[in-house]
């Protein structure tokens, strides 16, 4: 067996019977041939959630920080999971999982509408920025997801990514079993920024995150931005929850 298509599909036949692909939210088998992704139905992501306007996640960090705090100017969302919790599998599968192809499928989705929204807007992107964990935490996980979900923004849409301008220096408790009080306080002074880099000066910037709760995360890296001089801030989430 030396041609390598034929033995490639050999052992993707092999692989499809010892572990078929499964769509994670119904469970229906992955038709490899017509469904986009290798692990969300075509059905399921017809169906996934509405997502919430920019004005709505925007009025989320109004709520929780106060209007007159809110660093952001833009939001958005590729669905809203906030009142179907089933569909927070797609994160968890992500991230605790290591389905690290469902963050570049459904970043680059994330990308295409980005792209569609920026056609709309009176400014541009100079950076894009994911939301960093700590070196621990990277270090257990053994990667980024909101890394994953930028490259592959960044593909789309063509701007730069910046990794390190924004570092996590604090380790700190997971947010997922926290009420919306312990959230805000968690990741107070978790983060530092790094001004040797780039210049933020009149800079616009896209920050990017897996989810968005409070806002808390988001929120404390954006003002670190606005604090150092950054123009405009544009929030990208997978889902709102």
């Amino acid at each position: 067996m030396n041609n390598p298509g034929i033995l490639k599909r050999f052992l993707d036949s092999f692989s499809f019977v010892i572990a078929p692909p499964i769509c994670i939210l119904c469970s229906r088998l992955i038709d490899v041939e017509l469904d986009e992704s290798e692990h969300i139905c075509n059905n399921c992501l017809l169906n996934l959630p509405v997502a919430k306007s920019s004005q709505e996640i925007l009025e989320r960090i109004n709520m929780n920080f106060g209007k007159e705090n809110n660093p952001f100017d833009y939001a958005i969302s590729l669905f809203d999971s906030g009142t179907n919790q089933e569909f927070l599998k797609i994160i968890h599968t992500l991230k605790y999982k290591k389905f690290k192809k469902i963050g570049t499928f459904l970043g680059i989705k994330l990308g295409k509408k980005i792209y569609e929204h920026l056609s709309l807007l009176e400014y541009d992107i100079d950076f894009i920025i994911p939301v960093p964990i700590h070196r621990i935490r990277l270090r257990e996980r053994g990667f980024n997801q909101a890394e994953i979900i930028v490259d592959a923004i960044s593909n789309v849409i063509n701007r730069p990514v910046n990794v390190n301008l924004i570092s996590r220096k604090l380790y700190t408790q997971s947010q997922t079993s926290l009420d919306l009080s312990e959230r805000i306080k968690n990741v107070q002074n978790a983060f530092e920024i790094n001004l040797d880099l780039v210049s933020l000066q009149s800079k616009n910037f896209l920050l990017v995150d897996d989810v968005i709760t409070s806002g808390s995360t988001l929120y404390h890296c954006a003002r670190l931005l606005k604090e150092n001089g950054a123009n405009k801030l544009i929030i990208a989430v997978l889902t709102t929850a």
